[in-house]
């Protein structure tokens, strides 16, 4: 069975706010990352 691999670049502030959210929060690994992704894509919408 072959494996999917999803390669993402993730600039230094989304780390950080993943690494805060995964001190402060026990929470899923992929639902935190989904949720980050989610917020961070929304705030720099207008920015494009």
């Amino acid at each position: 069975m072959a494996k999917k691999v999803m390669s993402i670049t993730v600039d230094k502030g989304l780390f950080s706010e993943w690494k805060k959210y995964t001190d402060e929060m026990c929470i899923n690994s992929s639902k935190l990352i989904e949720k980050l992704m989610k917020v961070h894509l929304e705030n720099n919408r207008g920015e494009s």
